[in-house]
């Protein structure tokens, strides 16, 4: 982490605070620098951020800490940026997994859309063959019905032969 105030913690402006250079109560802001790490400070009643900080007033309120404290919280900041780092390739690594899983559910759909087309043009040729099927039997069985109808009463031309014969 820089040396600048990257990130503070407000801990808001009390009656016992100094006057910044504006007329305002001072702001408690806590650093969270390596240098400075949990120190806190007076700001300027009107601070918003480093870009921001109204009339410049500043002034420590804790001591710094001795050479070990030091040592352990460059040491902890060294912890926080490898696990920052291990959280964004994890994150990075979920990203991509998640991205391959869409992949694949496209796929599996474009394949079922592609089998229900194929399922659907099969049964609608099955349909066809069926109903192409059925009217050769209607017509074959009209052509039946209409050869029966002229076989039985169609007047044979000798009269010793006739069809229907009632003695």
């Amino acid at each position: 982490m820089d040396e600048a105030y990257s990130e503070v913690i407000d801990a808001g402006t009390g009656m016992s605070n100094p006057m910044c250079k504006c007329g305002k109560r001072a702001r408690i802001l806590t650093a969270f620098t390596l240098r400075n790490f949990g120190k806190r400070f007076y700001t300027c009643g009107n601070y918003v951020n480093q870009d921001n900080r109204g009339c410049d007033y500043f002034k420590w309120i804790d001591m710094d800490i001795c050479q070990h404290g030091k040592r352990v919280v460059s040491k902890l900041f060294d912890m926080h940026e490898n696990l920052k780092n291990e959280r964004a390739q994890i994150g990075t690594t979920i990203s991509n997994e998640i991205l391959k899983c869409k992949l694949e559910v496209a796929e599996y759909k474009v394949k079922m859309e592609v089998a229900s087309l194929n399922f659907e043009m099969q049964l609608q040729m099955q349909k066809n063959k069926f109903n192409s099927k059925e009217t050769k039997y209607r017509f074959a069985l009209a052509c039946l019905l209409i050869l029966l109808v002229v076989i039985m009463f169609y007047p044979v031309s000798n009269a010793n032969s006739s069809r229907l014969r009632l003695h």
